[in-house]
């Protein structure tokens, strides 16, 4: 493996500023910032973010970021999730890929080809970082101006369908059909966000209303205005066959996330040229369309804990702990994040979404305000027999403590909350999803074997919960009521 060099940039209203210059070796990654973005100072808050929460100019100033490479992360997390992922169902990774395999001296499969990929789409993508070849290819990007292409809506019907005929292919897994020119032409080289739904980084007409629909026209991602009508950024899911239903599954929860008081984007459904399609709202975007520091929590873990890879190397009760150190180095609420953290948590079980992993949160902001950011991906993907486990990172789970129930308040405690306090969160939960199964029922569109599934598993997860708190009544009255 060769030694790698790219310039890292970032969009301001006062105009792009060069971050810093990115060098990467086999053993590691090293990143040194520009005297001129240490110049705004750390009440900045693009200037206190930096790199990454833990690799900010804050902690580091002058000195270089410095990450060595490990097994599975040759690359400073923060930076390996601007590249495309692996997964079978990233739209972009197909497209890109593909594209560069035409090229006379195409880059090798591996480490090579991630290089180029990241320089190829790794701007205008999710949170604050662009990274390039050179300043002279940020330059250069930064002064195209965005071409208002004619977006495959209503008014272009042959351009819709050569999109979405593409998009299908896609879909389908049929790679050797896909119109990928037509479909990079669209996009732009914008990375897309992973996960097992396809999913691409797109504009559409701005309807101001909660779980709407829209007409599936688009442009490119920063988009503002197409003929004088304002349209907004959005995550666009795509619905693929083996996942039937999950669309409107997850809309579903959406809703029932903002009716429980959750922070939670906008979204719309449509459904276009026989595709299922969910768009949710970006919100690592101001009002007028600059970045805002987005990170999962799974790349701040992943910086700041050389033993941490995937999922499965931590618990959620480490999590809580973590959190907890976060706040040392960080202007963090942390009781308030991890209190938002165990909620989400005991929504999730309510709910049937066993993919609550570390890549699905986020911190919104720099080091010198950050927060959790609102709630993404709450599929219930229990629905499908692949997926259906409690929890996507473990709970180390006590039988001396007891049940399901028993272990869930006794991890409310590693987020800062009594007991009592952990009940109460449990119990709201449960309160507020009361009415879950007979929606989930409602939903026609979603087949109905994936309805029965879902609704058995969260029953089932309600009846030990429930039946768990009554038992634990119980002892306590008798307890009460026996002589001393």
């Amino acid at each position: 493996m060769p030694d790698y060099h790219a310039v890292v940039w970032t969009r301001r209203i006062e105009g792009p500023l060069k971050m810093g210059d990115l060098l990467v070796t086999p053993q590691e990654t090293r990143f040194s910032y520009t005297d001129d973005f240490l110049a705004l100072g750390s009440d900045d808050l693009l200037g206190a973010a930096g790199l990454s929460l833990l690799s900010s100019p804050r902690l580091y100033g002058r000195n270089p970021v410095v990450f060595p490479a490990r097994e599975g992360m040759p690359l400073h997390p923060r930076l390996l999730a601007l590249i495309p992922g692996e997964g079978r169902r990233n739209i972009q990774r197909q497209i890109y890929t593909r594209l560069l395999e035409r090229q006379p001296n195409a880059p090798a499969p591996g480490f090579d080809m991630d290089w180029a990929l990241l320089l190829l789409t790794g701007y205008n993508g999710i949170g604050h970082l662009d990274v390039f070849r050179d300043d002279r290819a940020a330059l250069a990007a930064y002064a195209q101006a965005q071409p208002t292409l004619p977006t495959p809506g209503n008014r272009s019907p042959g351009n819709r369908s050569r999109f979405w005929n593409a998009i299908r292919d896609d879909v389908a897994l049929d790679v050797t059909l896909m119109d990928a020119e037509a479909i990079a032409e669209l996009l732009g080289p914008t990375p897309s966000a992973g996960g097992m739904i396809p999913k691409l980084l797109v504009a559409i007409p701005d309807a101001h209303s909660d779980s709407g629909t829209w007409d599936g026209s688009f442009a490119r991602p920063g988009t503002r205005t197409v003929n004088g009508k304002p349209f907004v950024d959005v995550v666009l899911k795509i619905e693929p066959m083996e996942y039937q239903g999950v669309a409107e599954l997850e809309a579903l929860c959406l809703q029932l996330h903002r009716e429980a008081g959750f922070v939670v984007p906008r979204s719309w459904r449509a459904t276009l040229d026989g595709l299922e399609l969910l768009a949710v709202e970006r919100f690592d975007r101001d009002a007028n369309g600059f970045p805002l520091p987005m990170e999962t929590f799974y790349s701040v873990f992943a910086t700041g804990n050389r033993r941490f890879t995937t999922n499965q190397d931590t618990d959620l009760a480490e999590v809580g702990r973590w959190l907890e150190k976060l706040g040392s180095v960080v202007n963090l609420d942390v009781r308030a994040v991890q209190r938002e953290f165990y909620r989400r948590l005991c929504f999730a079980v309510c709910t049937g979404n066993g993919d609550l992993h570390l890549q699905n949160v986020a911190f919104l902001g720099g080091p010198g305000n950050v927060t959790i950011a609102p709630v993404f991906d709450p599929a219930p993907m229990r629905a499908w027999p692949r997926h259906d486990v409690r929890f996507a990172v473990p709970l180390d789970f006590d039988d001396s403590v007891g049940g399901l129930h028993e272990n869930l308040i006794a991890l409310g405690t590693a987020y800062g909350l009594t007991r009592a306090q952990a009940q109460e969160t449990l119990q709201q939960s449960l309160d507020q999803t009361r009415d879950y199964a007979q929606r989930v029922e409602a939903l026609a569109t979603v087949p109905a074997e994936r309805r029965e599934r879902l609704i058995g598993v969260v029953r089932k997860e309600r009846a030990v919960l429930e039946n768990a708190k009554e038992t634990t009544a119980m002892m306590k009255d008798n307890q009460a009521r026996s002589p001393r």
